[in-house]
């Protein structure tokens, strides 16, 4: 019979006893697993070759659950749960060794991947007693005399479960077929057939990398127009904006692969899936945060994404930074709206790049559009336009034959060719060809240029391929302003005048004897000198009456004379601005020459309001008009060495 111990070692006494370890239960209906104590590691398979090797077998093994058991108790667990008690077998008998001599040799390859048998018919000695008898008595009964042994073979038949013990000790562990073994075995057939077979290593998979948003990607399809037609010259999303804590990407953790095995049981490791540390892509504005089973790169703050193939980074920056370049195949026409934009590419003839503080170090060969930022060319700027309104702009290496247009900031160039630049202050390093207008000019040398301002300096001036300099001081047209003067001061002339003329017309009133007396008893009586009585009163009223009219002409002449006063002081007040700003008009205008080269000439250019009436001109027109040499009347300056220093000086009014 069995008993349940605790220890694992089947015991060989006397008593021919299995002790069954702890997870192991004998009930009624047979040998049960306790699945909530079963072992982790190999305590169950030294059990098991020790009970075989110890002439025991199972009876009514369910053998899909013990390879689980052996080799697989996950998945045991998985398909019966923790806490499952499960049968394993009816029970555990003796396996005697005149049964095990039934079961010959299997056949294993050099692989230890399948295993044959042979089956035939087996035979087992039957010995019985047979009595021997002696010569027949008289009463003709024969007596027995002694007894003699007979061996003969009988037929018999394998025993799946005893198959499975024989080949365990044979060194068949795993992969039997036991339901084509069974099948032989009952048809009672004679055949090699495979017995076993190997069960391959499952590869596991590769640890990933997930999107884990949508804003993620890139959509390059044309945009779509506010009336639905399509722009084929920019794409609807090409740099996707970031919230600040979205997922990013998403790490799908790798899966190890299952192990296979021989039929001799030896594991089959699979190979080792690829792993990563997801802190190795997470770049600028990320951080990587565990939440719940998963591991995920997240945006600490709102921005644009970046993906840096170079250093394999993911990067939310408050910046856009592309790599690529701007052309119709990678980004077409852009308009930004981040405060930063860096692009390392070049820009393709034609394309448009919209935006506010934008960095180019590349060539730029279309146009860029700042909306009051800094545009930074650090490289060169070949046939195309800069312009940023109310910004700067700064180009570091060469512009040829581009136009650079900041009227309301500042722009430094470091040499320019062929070019058109046009700022409130403009400084350029080397100009050749160039027409140049700004508020404020300096220039290291300029070569061949048309240059207007109103303050400008020119360390070097030259000719350049017969085409001298055109220097175009702006001053101001007094035509207008001056007029306005002479009529403020005829105004008030004018005004002077009549009041004087009112001023004797009242006086020649005054002079008549009688309204005087009447103006001297009318100023006592008002001051209380003079004390009427009631016949003195209505005699004064009769007085009042007779001079009414005089006194209404009095009062009305100095009313008159103080409006006319008013309006001078007014008119004044006029003058003396007009006055003001025609000083103002004309002041810091100066120019100066450190040395003068090559054919140079410096005029007057009449602006009515300064730089700003330039801007409406196209580019042919202000080329044109900066080619002016200007009639003889503004001719300042005309030569090609020495020096020039001049300050310009207001004419007195016409």
């Amino acid at each position: 019979m069995a008993q349940q111990s605790d220890t694992e070692k089947p015991d060989d006494s006397n008593a021919r006893e299995v002790v069954l370890p702890g997870y192991l239960l004998r009930q009624q209906d047979g040998i049960f697993v306790d699945m909530s104590q079963f072992p982790v590691g190999s305590g169950f398979l030294g059990f098991v070759d020790r009970l075989f090797s110890e002439g025991w077998r199972f009876q009514g093994l369910d053998y899909s659950l013990l390879t689980d058991l052996l080799y697989d108790r996950d998945a045991a667990l998985d398909a019966h749960g923790s806490a499952a008690k499960v049968r394993l077998a009816l029970d555990i008998v003796d396996f005697p060794p005149l049964r095990k001599a039934l079961y010959k040799a299997v056949k294993v390859d050099a692989e230890s991947k399948l295993a044959e048998y042979l089956f035939e018919p087996v035979f087992l000695e039957a010995v019985s007693e047979q009595p021997v008898y002696g010569e027949p008595g008289a009463d003709g009964v024969a007596l027995v005399v002694g007894a003699e042994r007979k061996t003969e073979l009988v037929p018999t038949s394998l025993d799946p479960d005893e198959f499975i013990a024989e080949m365990w000790l044979k060194g068949v562990r795993y992969g039997i077929d036991v339901a084509a073994v069974a099948g032989v075995i009952s048809r009672h057939e004679t055949a090699r057939i495979e017995i076993a077979r190997y069960l391959d290593a499952t590869e596991g998979s590769d640890a990933e990398i997930e999107e884990a948003s949508d804003a993620l990607r890139r959509d390059n399809s044309p945009k779509r127009l506010a009336n639905g037609k399509a722009d084929l010259r920019r794409f609807q999303n090409r740099f996707p904006q970031i919230s600040g804590g979205s997922r990013l990407l998403k790490k799908k953790k790798r899966v190890l692969g299952k192990p296979g095995f021989k039929v001799s049981g030896a594991i089959i490791e699979p190979p080792i899936p690829a792993d990563f540390d997801l802190l190795t892509l997470a770049g600028e504005g990320t951080r990587v945060e565990n939440q719940g089973v998963n591991e995920f790169i997240v945006a600490t703050r709102e921005g644009f994404l970046s993906l840096d193939v170079a250093t394999n980074h993911i990067s939310v920056t408050e910046k856009i930074e592309n790599k690529g370049g701007v052309s119709a195949r990678t980004t077409g026409d852009l308009s930004l709206a981040g405060d930063e934009f860096i692009e390392h590419g070049e820009v393709q003839e034609g394309r448009v790049v919209e935006g506010k503080n934008m960095t180019f170090r590349s060539a730029v060969y279309g146009e860029i559009v700042s909306h009051g930022g800094l545009i930074l060319l650090e490289g060169n700027l070949s046939g195309g336009s800069a312009r940023s309104r109310g910004g700067t702009i700064t180009s570091n290496a060469r512009a040829f034959n581009s136009v650079i247009e900041s009227w309301e900031g500042g722009v430094t160039v470091k040499y320019a060719e062929s070019s058109l630049i046009m700022g409130e202050t403009v400084n350029v390093e080397r100009a050749v060809n160039c027409e140049i207008i700004a508020t404020r000019v300096e220039i290291g040398s300029a070569e061949g240029c048309g240059v207007a301002g109103k303050v400008i300096r020119i360390a070097s001036s030259s000719a350049c391929r017969d085409k001298e300099t055109i220097v175009s001081m702006l001053v101001p047209s007094l035509l207008t302003m001056d007029a306005q003067i002479r009529q403020v001061q005829k105004s008030i002339a004018d005004g002077e005048q009549a009041v004087a003329d009112k001023e004797q017309q009242l006086a020649r009133i005054k002079e008549d004897g009688e309204v005087g007396k009447y103006l001297a008893l009318a100023a006592s009586i008002e001051t209380g000198s003079v004390k009427l009585n009631p016949v003195q009163q209505a005699n004064w009223h009769k007085m009042s009456d007779r001079f009414a009219a005089t006194n209404a002409a009095m009062k009305k002449l100095d009313v008159e004379m103080r409006e006319l006063s008013q309006r001078i002081v007014s008119f004044g007040q006029e003058l003396a601005y007009l006055m003001q700003a025609r000083e103002r008009s004309g002041e810091g205008i100066d120019c100066a020459i450190a040395a003068v080269a090559g054919d140079t000439r410096v005029r007057t250019m009449v602006a009515y309001n300064g730089t700003s009436e330039f801007a409406k001109l196209n580019t042919a027109e202000l080329r044109a008009r900066l080619r002016e040499q200007g009639f003889p009347p503004e001719q300042v300056f005309t030569g090609d060495e020495g020096s020039f220093d001049w300050h310009y000086e207001l004419p007195p009014i016409a």
